[in-house]
């Protein structure tokens, strides 16, 4: 059995801010990219009223990991 995880799809942290999934054809793994609208994916986050939305939109926008605040 394989088993593969690229993470969750809008919260890289390879500083590539594109969403990511994987492709499993018998033996061969690859990750995929897809542009998407990260821009509007961060202000609807910020709208949400989640708690620590501000920060979340923040690492979405940088595709890595930034301190909290």
């Amino acid at each position: 059995m394989t088993v593969a995880n690229t993470g969750s799809v809008s919260q890289s942290y390879d500083a590539d801010i594109r969403a990511s999934y994987l492709v499993i054809e018998g033996e061969s793994i690859t990750i995929r990219r897809v542009e998407y609208d990260v821009q509007s994916e961060a202000e609807e986050l910020q709208r949400s009223g989640l708690p620590h939305a501000d920060w979340m939109a923040r690492i979405l926008l940088a595709g890595k990991y930034c301190p909290p605040d």
